[in-house]
């Protein structure tokens, strides 16, 4: 990348280059008034073909020194000039230094601050409005007429390069929005799938070595429990680093994370390692069939309800003793459905936190976001949590 910005940025110089000879070679041969156009003219051309920042000189700076030489060399040629002879040979300047001061018009309004792009390019503007006037007020034959039309027509140009500056800078609002957008929904996903992964294996292996200090020590039951907890630390480390993976080149993606979509299939996975890490019995009604057959955003909404479902079981619902996973299919659409049978929760439930870290409420944005609904409460033994999914198939 460094290598095609330093090409380009040499062959901008190589153009900007012979340009400006060309610009500055006719004036070997014209009086020595047209200086006061060629010098403006050279000076216009090399400033908006300059990338910025040029040494400790910027845009805005650039545009200003310009535009107030163009109005100076106005002056200074009206005032040396005698006759519409001299005017002539100044006269074919006239098309560099306009296209040079529009384009200078067009990168301000486009670059600037809002309040020096406005006072900047109003000063460009006029700048170019008013060139025509050097060349018309020395013309004997229809003064009035050549500089109402050189005006006129010099306004409409500054007008579309403006116009075009301002569409450029919505534009350029409107992409640098969107990307800060995805960056946004980027971190919030990195965040959920933290939360939902790393969280419940973290939150296994917390419950299993504290549940292990309070029985007697067994050689075989011990190496059970480790061999569980090291299990449960490679999930976690997995998982971390499915997720981690994309932070790991800042800068270069925007889009969300790719990372990997659970399904309806790993449901019974889950459930048995969530029951094989403690002394809590899990059961799983799902429909044969049906796992495979919904949309990849649906089933993974479905699996991260359950493992939150699990996770919050683990650490408010300690007296639970059997855990029900039910999901259904009907022309509604989708519920399914996570209970348990060790009553309300031990401890208050976590207030949501106003940047959406709670664990339900960013799972209640997924299903609303998917149009469906989540719900949890109080169920008929224990706790349960409800989330119901519409199907855009029967």
């Amino acid at each position: 990348m460094r290598t095609d910005m330093t090409r380009d940025s040499n062959r901008r110089a190589t153009v900007c280059a012979l340009v400006t000879c060309l610009v500055v070679l006719p004036a070997f041969v014209a009086p020595l008034e047209a200086l006061f156009v060629v010098i403006p003219t050279a000076v216009a051309v090399v400033a908006s073909m300059a990338r910025y920042p040029l040494g400790g000189l910027t845009l805005p700076r650039a545009v200003a020194a310009t535009s107030a030489l163009s109005v100076l060399g106005d002056l200074g040629f009206l005032l040396t000039s005698d006759g519409w002879a001299e005017v002539k040979w100044a006269l074919p300047w006239l098309p560099f230094e306009l296209t040079a001061l529009l384009v200078l018009l067009l990168r301000v309004v486009r670059r600037a601050p809002v309040l020096p792009a406005a006072a900047l390019g109003t000063l460009t503007a006029a700048a170019a409005v008013v060139l025509p006037l050097r060349f018309s007020l020395k013309n004997s034959h229809s003064v009035l007429e050549q500089s109402v039309l050189g005006v006129l027509a010099a306004a409409v140009l500054a007008l579309a390069a403006a116009g075009i500056g301002l569409h450029q800078r919505a534009q350029d609002e409107r992409r640098a929005e969107a990307i800060n957008r995805a960056r946004r929904d980027q971190r919030l996903q990195v965040a959920r799938d933290l939360h939902d992964f790393v969280a419940h294996e973290v939150t296994g292996i917390l419950l299993e070595t504290q549940a292990a200090r309070l029985v007697d020590y067994d050689e075989a039951g011990t190496r059970e429990l480790l061999e569980r907890l090291e299990a449960a630390g490679q999930r976690a480390l997995s998982s971390m680093d499915d997720t981690l993976r994309v932070l790991r080149e800042p800068g270069t993606r925007t889009e969300p994370p790719a990372t990997r979509v659970h399904g309806l299939d790993d449901l019974a996975g889950l459930l048995g390692r969530f029951e094989g890490s403690g002394s809590v019995r899990t059961a799983l009604d799902l429909p044969p069939g049906l796992a495979g057959t919904l949309p990849r955003e649906t089933e993974d909404a479905v699996y991260r309800l359950v493992i939150e479902a699990l996770t919050n079981i683990r650490r408010h619902a300690p007296d639970a003793r059997l855990v029900t996973v039910a999901v259904d299919r009907d022309a509604h659409g989708l519920r399914v459905a996570v209970s348990d049978d060790g009553g309300r929760p031990t401890g208050p439930a976590p207030a949501p936190r106003a940047d959406g870290g709670t664990g339900l409420v960013a799972l209640t944005e997924r299903f609303t976001g998917l149009r469906g609904s989540l719900e949890a409460g109080p169920g008929p033994a224990g706790w349960t949590v409800i989330g119901v999914l519409p199907l855009d198939t029967p």
